[in-house]
């Protein structure tokens, strides 16, 4: 007798397993993408107006000895 050429399901709860778990992994990862979405939320941040301030009062301040302004005196 040859082998079948294709396997038989044992009924439908084999699907019905196989799209158990499907639906579990696509509900891990949207808890996962929630989870690292409220971290994100939650990460204190600076105003563009103050980084403005703070970087133009540092470029100011600093002295830059690459910038060749005193060059030649």
């Amino acid at each position: 007798m040859a082998p079948a050429a294709y396997d038989m399901r044992n009924g439908s709860g084999e699907i019905k397993t196989k799209k158990q778990s499907m639906a579990d992994l696509k509900l891990r990862r949207l808890n996962e993408l929630n989870l690292r979405l409220k971290e994100d939320l939650d990460r204190p941040r600076v105003k563009v107006s103050e980084a403005a301030m703070s970087l133009i009062t540092y470029t100011n301040n600093t002295r830059d000895y690459m910038v060749p302004s005193i060059w030649g005196q």
